[in-house]
């Protein structure tokens, strides 16, 4: 078809090229009728061409789109095409992600390093106030100063933004990668292939094995022939050989010297918890020594210097197999430990610790050849009917591994059952953890095998393999926490220091072993490394709460700045108290004020330097906090009340640390003035816990307060054939004598008075110290008693004090003798002055 500049050429030259003719005269004639045709023919030209604007003004939005999606050949939209593809394979998946977790950490660290940029022109901008209203003006200086500073904040938020969408767009992308990432692996493990039963599953595995081994033994020999490669592996020979020595020297020599050296120290160590650290630490030496020395032995079988001069992988992949079954060396040696009983971590018998040993060294050889099989697989690419041969002979003896478990692990469980009224809870809840755990590997012991015969290789090998691996994690739990366990206690706790008394050490060690665990049991059970690490950028990144934003980092800083301050708190509170404070003349209760002052102190600066140095904006809760603050005030306003009545207690000090009181009917020392409350201990060592309220608003009886002086009083009652004086000079004479009685104010003996039996006297004296005071009466009657009796004086008992019903029958009694004499004496009185006048009536 000609183009445009074709057809201008075409209409400017005629049809066959050369220039249009002259009209000849005779042609003139019919001028008219060719006008006509010419009118006609531009009309049509004109209504085609407006169509073709029509056409092209309609079609013109899809070519521009067309265009633009031609056009966007950017990184991001190229991921994106990648991840619609359904050709794009998971190992390109994973690699995509790796990139654009890159990419999103990038945004996020330049949205952390603009965001101080931001807030201080944002500070700038709220200084000058809230902008002027509709159809009111501001100076013209603020005026300026305003749109100035609105444009540095237009050019602070555009990179801010940027870095937003990045960081957004990216998100967006790792989401849908790994729901594609896990839809495949779902629909990997749900997949239906040959089953074992069928015998060509079995000739094919063996034919392609065969010739796969074919393949890669030609490969090694063709490599190794190269001389090149040949003196490669010369040279690297000596070293390789001594690699190979030091390490079947660690393996062997090593380790074996290092157990002798243990068992050794145990003979010679008498204390128990000396010989459990020795226990376990010749546990953790049974699998550090042997991974050094695998490690030295496969850094010298490289086949890049010794078989070819490749860029290829290892022949072996290390650790790999190898590390399994090092760790199942480990773990069987430590939880069971068939040869010595005294290192077993579990109950049972010589007979079965040699068979759960034995058991778990079979499944640690089932897992390593299963690591092997999976990285043989990946390598030489086998057939599905192959890797069905490969892994269903695993399968079924993982099955047959775990039911012999599950019997192993309720022999555990019976022997550690006692009488149910005997345990603990904690006790109680690990023995039901057992039945389960025992149940649950019963359970897939026959589900495995049969989902494997049915087809389902991939869900039978899922639910097998991983179980397998889960006992292994749960046995080194248990040996990793002894060991942990024992260290701490070792070095923390007291020297002497019972089983019982060792405070949150052994749940604290067992909080960290357990959460550590959390991770690996979700990697064992098919979660990635990317999902952990997401799962930590999460924890990491946290969320917003009332315009704070509350992280895992965030909360560790605020634990760890406030467990600082208070530990530098109780150290300055040991050292006043046992250095500083005993040097001053204040008295114990003045020190007890002054290092619970402290206390209060530092925990309040504690709590603002924890919240500081975590970042938090308390103002931003501040509406809320006012909020709550009247709902808790009327919750906890008796706890505020007894909190500001211990400050009081200990600003103003009515009452101290060591001082004998009375209230509220209790009479004792007091021992300690807490936050809300006062303990008093009474004279029968019975605690009795006061709110400090009620010692500041109630009335308490001090018998200390202003020093130890005090006076005791004893009432004496002697006959009346005594002499007063002889009794009031022997009395002071035995007070005079008594080491407690102070001088001045020297001892007073004082004649009360008369009662109807006895003369009444009391001696009163001071004591230097009134919390003897009962010592100190007691000593004196007894030697009143003995003087009274060597001078031969009497002594006498008031008169008994009548009970209420006695005194009432001697009212009655005196009451009708009383009227009885008065009308006596009216009868009389009538006989002399004639009859008593008539009542009326």
């Amino acid at each position: 078809m000609p183009g445009p500049a074709e057809a201008r050429s075409a209409r400017a030259t005629g049809e066959g090229g050369a220039p249009f003719p002259s009209v000849p005269p005779r042609a003139l004639a019919s001028a008219g009728a060719h006008r006509a045709g010419r009118r006609a023919s531009g009309l049509a030209r004109a209504l085609a061409a407006l169509t073709l604007l029509v056409l092209i003004l309609l079609a013109g939005p899809g070519l521009a789109q067309n265009a633009a999606a031609e056009a966007d050949d950017s990184p991001a939209a190229r991921i994106d095409r990648l991840i619609a593809d359904p050709d794009t394979s998971t190992a390109e998946l994973e690699v995509m992600r790796d990139r654009l977790v890159t990419q999103r950490n990038d945004a996020l660290a330049a949205q952390k390093e603009l965001q101080p940029a931001l807030d201080e022109v944002n500070a700038r901008v709220a200084a000058l106030g809230e902008p002027p209203a509709e159809g009111v003006t501001e100076p013209p200086e603020t005026a300026a100063r305003r749109t100035e500073l609105n444009q540095q904040l237009a050019d602070a938020m555009a990179p801010m933004l940027a870095a937003k969408d990045e960081f957004e767009r990216a998100n967006a992308q790792i989401a849908e990668i790994d729901r594609i990432v896990r839809a495949r692996f779902s629909a990997e493990l749900m997949s239906r292939g040959p089953s074992p039963l069928m015998p060509t599953v079995w000739t094919t595995a063996a034919e392609e094995i065969g010739s796969k081994v074919v393949i890669y033994r030609e490969a090694l020999r063709d490599r190794f022939n190269d001389p090149v490669n040949r003196r490669i592996a010369l040279r690297r020979l000596p070293v390789s050989l001594a690699l190979v020595l030091a390490g079947t020297a660690a393996t062997l020599l090593v380790r074996r010297w290092l157990m002798r050296w243990v068992d050794e120290r145990l003979l010679a160590t008498a204390s128990g918890r000396a010989a459990a650290w020795i226990v376990a630490l010749r546990n953790l030496s049974r699998l550090i020594v042997p991974v050094v020395g695998a490690g030295l032995i496969f850094a010298a079988l490289d086949p890049e210097g010794l078989v070819a001069h490749t860029g290829e992988g290892r022949l072996f992949e290390i650790p790999g197999f190898i590390l399994i079954l090092i760790g199942a060396s480990w773990l069987a040696t430590s939880l069971f430990s068939p040869r010595h009983e005294s290192y077993r971590l579990v109950p049972l018998d010589n007979r079965e610790a040699r068979r759960g040993a034995s058991l778990v060294l079979v499944l640690g050889c089932i897992m390593a050849l299963a690591r092997y099989a999976m990285w043989a697989i990946a390598r030489f690419d086998f057939s599905q009917a192959t890797q069905t041969a490969i892994f269903f002979p695993l399968v079924l003896l993982g099955a047959l591994g775990l039911w012999r478990a599950a019997r192993l692990i309720d022999r555990i469980r019976a022997r550690l059952a006692g009488p149910e009224q005997g345990q603990s809870p904690t006790a109680v809840l690990g023995l039901r953890f057992l039945r389960v755990v025992a149940r649950v590997a019963r359970v897939v012991a026959v589900a495995g095998p049969l989902l494997a015969l049915a087809g389902y290789l991939p869900a039978g090998a899922f639910l097998v393999l991983p179980s397998v691996m889960t006992l292994g994690l749960f046995g080194a739990i248990v040996v990793v926490y002894d060991l942990l366990e024992k260290t701490a206690v070792n070095f923390l706790a007291a020297p002497n220091a019972s089983q019982d008394d060792t405070g949150l050490i052994p749940v604290v060690v067992g909080t960290l072993v357990g959460i550590t665990a959390i991770p690996l049991l979700a990697l064992i059970w098919g979660a990635r490394r990317t999902d952990l690490a997401e799962t930590w950028g999460m924890l990491n990144e946290g969320v917003t709460l009332g315009g704070m934003r509350i992280s895992l980092s965030v909360i560790l800083t605020l634990v760890a700045v406030f467990a600082l301050g208070a530990a530098l708190t109780r150290i300055v509170q040991t050292v006043l108290r046992g250095s500083v404070l005993p040097r001053t003349k204040l008295d114990a209760g003045g020190r007890n004020a002054v290092v619970v002052g402290i206390g209060y102190l530092g925990f309040v600066v504690a709590a603002l330097a924890a919240v500081s140095a975590a970042g938090l904006d308390l103002s931003n809760i501040a509406i809320v906090a006012g909020a709550l603050s009247v709902g808790i005030g009327f919750g906890l306003q008796n706890l505020v009340s007894n909190f500001v009545s211990g400050i009081i207690l200990l600003v103003e000090r009515p009452v101290k640390e060591g001082d004998w009181i009375e209230v509220g009917g209790f009479s004792g020392y007091v021992r300690g003035i807490n936050v809300r409350s006062t303990e008093i201990q009474t004279f029968d060592r019975a605690s009795v816990i006061l709110p400090n309220s009620d010692l500041v608003a109630g009335t308490v009886l001090n018998r200390t307060h202003s020093g130890t002086y005090g006076r005791v009083q004893i009432p004496i009652g002697v006959s009346y054939e005594a002499e007063p004086r002889q009794v009031e000079a022997i009395l002071r004479s035995i007070a005079e004598a008594h080491p407690l009685v102070l001088e001045d104010p020297a001892p007073v003996v004082l004649f009360m008075g008369f009662s109807l039996n006895t003369m009444d006297f009391e001696l009163r004296c001071w004591l230097r110290d009134v919390n003897f005071s009962l010592s100190a009466r007691s000593d004196i009657n007894f030697e009143i008693v003995s003087r009274f009796r060597a001078e031969g004086i009497e002594f006498r008992l008031p008169p008994p004090v009548q009970h209420v019903h006695q005194l009432d029958e001697v009212s009655a009694a005196f009451l009708v003798a009383a009227q009885k004499s008065a009308e006596e004496e009216g009868e009389a009185g009538s006989d002399a002055a004639g009859p008593p006048p008539a009542k009326p009536a």
